[in-house]
């Protein structure tokens, strides 16, 4: 993973808190291109179509955050400070 990839996946996990390991692959794919978007001003409009499928299919779309229950911070399991 490169550094932008990185901070890519740093971004979606602190924007989208309901993903689980199920979401890896696209996670992946959302990261690749987020990455791509931010250093490639030319990324193409076929790699910004591809990008805002995925981000609909993980429910980060304003349309689709609807969709989902986010976490309720004050149901948080005991557990998660040994995760977050």
């Amino acid at each position: 993973m490169t550094p932008g990839q990185a901070d890519a996946w740093r971004e979606f996990r602190a924007e989208l808190p309901w993903l689980t390991s199920s979401h890896r692959a696209l996670v992946q794919v959302a990261c690749v291109l987020r990455s791509r978007i931010d250093s490639d001003p030319a990324i193409g409009i076929t790699a910004l179509s591809a990008y805002s499928a995925i981000l609909s299919k993980l429910a980060a779309t304003p349309v689709d955050d609807s969709k989902v229950s986010a976490p309720d911070d004050a149901e948080a399991d005991e557990t998660d400070r040994f995760f977050n």
